[in-house]
C-alpha cells in the first residue's frame, strides 16, 4: 500500500482536498543535509468519500494500492521512453536522419503524448484513486 498523512484543506460535497508532503526516498537518511538529491514537497490530492465523517483540518491517511503506483510509472517514464527510443531509431536507421535530426524528432514526439495524457486526465483520476482514513499518528509532520 501507498499511505501519505495528510491534513483536509478543503471540502466540498464528497470531493475532499489532502494536502501531503511528498518526500523522496532518501529525505530520512542522516546525510540529507549535505547531499542535493534530497527533496520534498507540498502536494494536493483528490479524493472522494461519501461517508461525511471528515471535517477541514481533521489528520488523514490516504492510502492507494502499489499498483497505482506502478501503472504512474509506466504512463511517466516507460511509455516515454518507448517512444523516444522508437523514434530514434525510425529516424535514424529507416528514415535515414542524421542524429540530431533524429534527437529533435524523438523529444518532439513527446509533446503529442503528453498532450493526449492531458485530454486523458477526467479518465485517469479514475484509474489513480484514493481512499481516505482517520489518521491515528500523533507524529504527523506539521504543515
Amino acid at each position: 500500500m501507498i499511505e501519505h498523512e495528510g491534513i483536509i484543506e478543503h471540502i466540498d460535497g464528497n470531493h475532499i482536498k489532502v494536502r501531503i508532503l511528498q518526500q523522496s526516498a532518501c529525505s530520512a537518511c542522516h546525510a540529507k543535509r549535505y547531499c542535493t538529491a534530497a527533496d520534498s514537497s507540498e502536494k494536493t490530492v483528490d479524493v472522494v468519500d461519501y461517508s461525511g465523517q471528515f471535517k477541514v483540518n481533521d489528520r488523514v491517511t490516504i492510502e492507494g494500492k502499489t499498483s497505482l503506483g506502478y501503472k504512474a510509472v509506466w504512463w511517466a517514464y516507460g511509455i516515454p521512453l518507448i517512444l523516444i527510443v522508437s523514434m530514434v531509431i525510425l529516424s535514424t536507421y529507416m528514415w535515414h536522419l542524421n542524429e540530431i535530426q533524429g534527437a529533435l524528432l524523438s523529444v518532439s514526439i513527446l509533446a503529442p503524448y503528453y498532450i493526449v495524457l492531458y485530454f486523458l486526465r477526467n479518465k485517469m483520476t479514475k484509474i489513480f484513486t484514493f481512499t481516505i482514513k482517520k489518521s491515528d499518528s500523533s507524529n504527523l509532520f506539521l504543515l
